[in-house]
């Protein structure tokens, strides 16, 4: 019930406009970079209203949500206008919120037609209408139609509050959006919660069959990005990433470099094969027994049977239940415990709430969720289900030494410097590619004039150049390409399917753009510094630069891996005697 005075205080916020636009960073969970800033209504006055929601809620009640939705996207528009400068610096999109009431409104049709925003000079590609979940839609026919025709006026859409509101898949389904957004209730806490984990694995896999991409709002713990970025969560916001704030801005070095430091951490373990290393790998059948079956006769079992840590109750291939052995033979202790129990059945005493994993989830996957689990339940048992059947368990103490196993051969296989996979895995991967036949691109990436800038501005200096071509390489990686580290300043890349000359020449010119900020001006002003060359001779040598070779199987089967390490390094030599011809000449 709307009281008088928020009536009154609704009024002057709307005859007086007394709306300030905020606006929080949308990021990349996979290099840090921004996709858009999802844009925020605040009061401008103290003291009217203490809660955003409760205006619009009021609003809503009094029949004039379209009047105060009007004012917010007015002062949106206008203040994206004033900051437009910034806006292109990002490349970024602008994310508004649309009540599901007002999207097929006339009025609002007319707020948002091409003239409308070209008077802003915003392009209709870069505005994206967030449709909320959390109301009900009267006339679902007439809301697609909105929808549809705001598509072909090339503006995207975003479902927002997925997960907490009435269409569910349906209303995706059928609209069939740019951008689903995760609602915070999913996201809250999801590396101790199976089920929510579960729920936007199966959001991860459905956005990769539709591709639909997604965003996970609310983001407020490191621990929560870190299990979406392993999940395969494309983007997030929230306040750990960053707070709403006037100006369209993002500079949170830390979060970027933790999202990049993680998204290299998992590309080392996808290379190094630990995503080979399923859990169903670690599996062991387990004790299982029917609901029916007494208490009596699972402790007798288990008496004779030293091996046996617990039991799955299963009912036609479903696991209802587990019990530990530790913790049956708790509730059997005691003065009454085995009366109490004994001629119960199992089924009864097993407890429902239990971490059960899919056979070809990754051992770093569920190590992660496992460790997480409340102090009582931690090193339980885990459940393994294959086809949404029972398939077996998976101890704690043989998950942990299978971990170990893994960090020890990451720490043997990664180049200290980059942290990227060294040789032994180049080597695996190459051969890899060569021989499954699958379609790609090999790279070849090397320095030109690296002696010369190490022997003028210091190895430390030197080591710098290698790691910004590391990084350049792996933002410029797709999800399913490798990067690997050969040693000094040499690189291969492997890349999905065939990639044009224009893909080699961005990470030339992103290299350079970078790298080149190393030198002191006057170095970069007359690009070339002075060194002294083999014979001790002082020489003119351009600023470093990045030769980039390749190989594809486009046209023919590679040969053998041989014959290709062999084609590489031939065109590594000749790229490199026509940068010396063209510099002498």
């Amino acid at each position: 019930m709307v009281t008088t005075e928020q009536q009154e205080n609704l009024e002057k916020i709307i005859v007086n406009r007394w709306i300030r636009p905020v606006f929080q960073p949308i990021i990349s969970l996979r290099d840090g970079s921004v996709l858009g800033f999802e844009a925020l209504s605040r009061v401008s006055q103290p003291g009217l209203f203490d809660n955003v929601e409760e205006m619009f809620q009021s609003a809503e009640e009094l029949g004039c949500i379209w009047m105060l939705e009007q004012v917010c996207r007015r002062a949106i528009l206008h203040e994206v206008h004033e900051q437009m400068e910034a806006l292109d610096q990002y490349h970024a999109k602008i994310f508004i919120n649309v009540s599901p009431k007002v999207l097929h409104d006339e009025k609002f049709r007319e707020g948002f037609t091409r003239e409308y925003t070209k008077r802003y000079g915003i392009d209709t590609e870069r505005i994206v209408f967030e449709v909320t979940e959390r109301e009900r839609v009267e006339d679902e026919q007439s809301f697609r139609q909105a929808i549809d025709h705001y598509k072909m006026q090339h503006y995207q859409i975003a479902i927002d509050d997925v997960g907490s509101g009435y269409a569910g898949l349906n209303r995706i389904c059928s609209l069939t959006p740019g951008y689903i957004k995760l609602d915070i209730g999913l996201v809250r806490d999801v590396y101790k919660n199976p089920i929510k984990y579960a729920m936007i694995k199966g959001m991860v896999e459905f956005s990769h069959n539709s591709g639909i991409l997604l965003i996970a709002e609310g983001i407020e713990t490191q621990k929560e990005m870190e299990m979406l970025i392993d999940l395969g969560v494309q983007y997030g916001q929230g306040y750990y990433l960053a707070k709403p704030e006037p100006q369209l801005y993002f500079d949170n070095r830390q979060a970027v470099g933790e999202i990049l430091e993680k998204n290299t951490f998992n590309h080392m373990h996808n290379h190094l094969g630990v995503k080979k290393y399923y859990i169903k790998n670690l599996m062991r059948k387990g004790l299982t027994v029917a609901p029916h079956v007494t208490v009596e006769a699972v402790l007798s079992y288990m008496k004779h049977h030293d091996e046996v840590v617990g039991i799955c109750v299963v009912d036609q291939e479903q696991v209802t239940g587990v019990l530990t052995r530790e913790k049956l033979f708790q509730k059997l202790s005691g003065q009454y415990g085995f009366s109490l129990y004994h001629k119960k059945n199992i089924g009864d005493l097993a407890e429902k709430n239990f971490l059960m994993v899919d056979a070809n989830t990754s051992i770093s996957s569920v190590a992660k969720i496992a460790m997480e689990r409340e102090m009582d339940a931690l090193y339980d048992f885990i459940v393994v289900k294959e086809e949404d059947k029972y398939a077996g368990i998976v101890t704690i103490q043989d998950l942990l030494k299978k971990a170990m196993e893994i960090d020890v051969d990451l720490a043997k296989c990664a180049n200290p410097l980059t942290g990227l996979p060294g040789n032994i895995v180049i080597d695996q991967e190459v051969k890899e590619s060569v021989e499954s036949g699958r379609k790609c691109t090999i790279y070849y990436f090397d320095l030109d004039n690296f002696k010369a800038f190490n022997d003028v501005y210091g190895f430390e200096k030197g080591d710098e150049v290698i790691r910004i071509l590391a990084d350049v390489l792996k933002k410029n990686a797709g999800s399913n390409d490798f990067v690997g580290h050969i040693g000094g300043d040499d690189f291969v890349m492997i890349c999905e399917g065939f990639q044009p000359f224009a893909f080699s020449e961005k990470i030339r010119t992103e290299f350079e753009q970078r790298a080149h900020m190393l030198y002191k001006e006057e170095d970069r002003a007359r690009r070339c510094i002075q060194a002294c060359n083999r014979h001790g001779v002082v020489e003119s040598f351009p600023l470093v630069s990045v030769t980039a070779v390749s190989a594809s199987n486009e046209r023919e089967p590679f040969p053998n891996y041989d014959e290709v390490v062999s084609t590489l390094a031939g065109y590594k030599k000749a790229a490199k005697t026509r940068k010396r011809e063209l510099a002498t000449y």
